[in-house]
């Protein structure tokens, strides 16, 4: 499967976030590590600038670095990881397009040129909008690790 995920990971990871997040991030980063799955990151995106924005802000904090040091397999591991560049990215139809928040326009076209179209999300208004299309699959985190494991 290729799993797309926005920056709720990053979000979950990070100083400030509540515990129950942090757990939340670890078990799916957890499950996708020990899996044959690969997760989807689109350069460029708002993903990797909040990646790397991330590493230098807290990129002295110990604790942020263990949990971050995981993520490094999305830059260096092709077993784990797809990078697909703009030009590897389809158009959407436009009434997909129509229905899609402008924010997640990215995303949508990244799950939408995978072969899986998997999206996982915290974004609850983005899968109410595309709840009808047969030609995504969109989870909401706990939702998808109901039934994810490695």
């Amino acid at each position: 499967m290729e799993i797309v995920v926005n920056e709720w990971l990053l979000d979950y990871l990070c100083p400030g976030s509540e515990k129950s997040e942090k757990e939340l991030a670890i078990k799916f980063i957890n499950a996708w590590e020990q899996g044959c799955d690969k997760v989807v990151i689109r350069r460029p995106s708002r993903f990797l600038e909040k990646f790397y924005q991330y590493w230098q802000r807290f990129g002295r904090d110990t604790d942020i670095k263990k949990r971050f040091r995981k993520l490094e397999l999305l830059f260096y591991d092709s077993d784990k990881t797809i990078i697909a560049d703009d030009t590897d990215v389809k158009k959407l139809p436009e009434g997909l397009e129509a229905k899609t928040p402008l924010d997640d326009k990215y995303l949508i076209e990244l799950a939408y040129s995978k072969r899986d179209r998997v999206i996982v999300t915290t974004d609850v208004r983005l899968k109410d909008n595309l709840q009808d299309e047969t030609n995504l699959k969109i989870y909401l985190l706990q939702e998808f690790l109901q039934n994810y494991s490695a």
